[in-house]
């Protein structure tokens, strides 16, 4: 496929899912006229935060031909031991700001060593992983505990002309940023080049391994992100914040057009499908319909992605 066939695909992509986001719109607007109200525009932007800084990460690992599934444990650990040590003197938040950011980093570049030099498959290494992080956060408190400075719940509720949360903010600039790494820089190429063929990758000159190893770190962080975000949304640390996650963090990845094999794909089409799901379940709560509903069609999406690829890769 050259590369303006791929150009030309993606595009199509976010045309269509750009379609699907004004059409679950305009339902939410025949279903409730709280719909389009500034209050519900900006909880709409609340709830999507933690996922698309989580399907961010996912994006940048399955490019690369990875996956990982090590939120669920992440997330819940990182928030309990945030909530812990946050403290209310500036001075300690901020050290318990980094020592979170710089813990998450940590673990994923251990996550990723793992998945490079040991030649396991990164989705048992990823589930081990999540498993020890979840007894070890059950192990800390088995239940909602911690909590954060006022100072930082005002930051994370405050609204910028009445709709537009900073986590909104943050998450451009998030997405703004992962995507200029992975187009303009010989990290984002050798990205693409592991996940296209990584045999390849490697007679070329790509330091694979390390790759993996930075691939992974940078997953952890932004893990650590969306783990800090959550205590400051709900006041607590929480050992079961993460569950879900690990899941539901592909599945923009794939309704944004990347391939599960890795090689093709970026962030804008996760932001969109972010985007997409959010409403959804927004619109399904006016409309007195259970979550759960959105559950089975993410399910339903990830089989019939796989099942896609599999097919192709036959053909």
């Amino acid at each position: 496929m050259s590369d303006l066939a791929r150009a030309v695909r993606f595009q199509n992509v976010h045309l269509a899912i750009v379609g699907l986001i004004a059409a679950v719109f305009i339902v939410g607007v025949f279903s409730s006229d709280r719909f389009v109200t500034l209050l519900n525009i900006a909880n709409v932007q609340d709830q999507l935060v933690a996922l698309a800084l989580v399907a961010l990460a996912q994006t940048v690992v399955i490019l690369s031909g990875g996956i990982d599934l090590s939120f669920a444990g992440l997330l819940g650990l990182l928030s309990v031991l945030f909530a812990t040590f946050a403290g209310s003197d500036p001075a300690t938040f901020a050290a318990a700001y980094i020592g979170i950011l710089a813990l998450g980093t940590a673990i994923g570049a251990i996550t990723g060593g793992i998945v490079a030099y040991s030649g396991i498959h990164p989705l048992i290494v990823t589930l081990a992983t999540s498993t020890i992080m979840a007894g070890a956060a059950l192990l800390h408190t088995k239940q909602p505990s911690g909590s954060v400075p006022i100072f930082f719940e005002d930051i994370v509720y405050a609204r910028f002309f009445g709709f537009l949360p900073w986590g909104t903010l943050f998450v451009i600039a998030a997405y703004v940023l992962v995507g200029f790494v992975l187009w303009r820089t010989r990290f984002g190429i050798r990205v693409f080049a592991i996940g296209d063929d990584e045999r390849a990758a490697r007679i070329s000159g790509v330091p694979v391994k390390l790759t993996k190893v930075l691939i992974y770190a940078l997953s952890g962080f932004i893990a650590a992100l969306a783990a800090i975000y959550l205590v400051g949304r709900f006041g607590v640390g929480d050992p079961r914040a993460g569950i879900g996650f690990d899941l539901r963090s592909i599945t923009p990845v794939i309704v944004g057009g990347t391939l599960l094999a890795g090689g093709r794909g970026g962030v804008l089409g996760t932001l969109l499908a972010v985007i997409l799901l959010a409403l959804l379940a927004n619109v399904l709560n006016f409309l007195n319909v259970s979550n759960f509903y959105l559950w089975i069609v993410e399910g339903v999406i990830i089989v019939v992605a796989v099942s896609l690829f599999v097919v192709r890769a036959r053909s």
